[in-house]
């Protein structure tokens, strides 16, 4: 890719928040490369395992147990989330196997103005062993990776400034937030409740079919993502590159 081919890619993400492209046909070390262009790539993953040689690569295989049927952003206990990550499709399965994604901008700009207002000062704790057993399940270490990421939390803020758009979202998600700060349980569970509701309503979704080749690109920033498990015995297998991500800032953070 030139230079204007990548700025025209960095700027349709920034406006659309997950791109596509078809037929594409990446190995391992090409998919680093084609990442490398819009940010640096982390580590495959702090838990599951990398794809051998390629420390950068998450491989995602349904016979290994790999599943993503819950709504999240990538990695949100981590103080530093990515940024995003390029999902390369290898082998799909003839029917399911569709990702969906979910605008949590609009989402935000759902919400009523005093209600804005009120969760625009507010923080949650997003926690890695919120996610339950999954992690330990996914562990090659035995149980050690999953133990030490299992106490890695952060707090951010429930609505973050994009760090190069300005526009405001939602940051919160099912799998990995755990608590408002400062609420009580039951005030915080009912929050929550009614924010992911807001953010999964069907006019903020787009649900993607995948074909053997496709490549998403996603901002991790202002999105969540749900990997349908859909498709019985059949083989799912995915390659990721994810990016890394700056701490997130709130809306008097900027």
């Amino acid at each position: 890719m030139d230079e204007e081919t990548v700025s025209g890619v960095r700027a349709a993400l920034l406006k659309h928040k997950v791109l596509w492209f078809r037929g594409q046909c990446l190995d391992a070390a090409s998919l680093t490369a084609v990442a490398s262009r819009f940010g640096t790539p982390t580590g495959a993953h702090p838990v599951e395992p990398s794809l051998e040689g390629h420390p950068e690569v998450l491989p995602l295989d349904s016979e290994e147990g790999a599943r993503a049927d819950v709504w999240h952003s990538d990695l949100t206990f981590q103080e530093r989330p990515p940024l995003g990550a390029i999902l390369h499709a290898v082998e799909i399965p003839p029917v399911g196997g569709d990702t969906m994604w979910t605008d949590m901008s609009g989402a935000y700009q759902s919400l009523s103005a005093p209600l804005r207002a009120f969760v625009e000062g507010l923080t949650a704790t997003h926690s890695a062993r919120k996610a339950g057993g999954y992690f330990a399940d996914r562990d090659p270490t035995g149980g050690e990776a999953a133990g030490r990421t299992a106490v890695t939390s952060s707090r951010h803020p429930l609505v973050r400034t994009h760090p190069e758009t300005g526009e405001r979202s939602l940051f919160v998600n099912p799998l990995f937030t755990d608590k408002v700060d400062g609420l009580r349980r039951r005030e915080s569970d009912a929050l929550l409740g009614l924010l992911y509701e807001a953010a999964v309503a069907p006019e903020r979704q787009v649900r993607w079919k995948w074909e053997e080749g496709d490549v998403a690109f996603w901002d991790n920033r202002c999105t969540m993502h749900y990997a349908l498990l859909d498709f019985g015995t059949d083989r799912r297998r995915m390659l990721r590159v994810a990016l890394h991500g700056d701490k997130p800032a709130g809306v008097r953070d900027s």
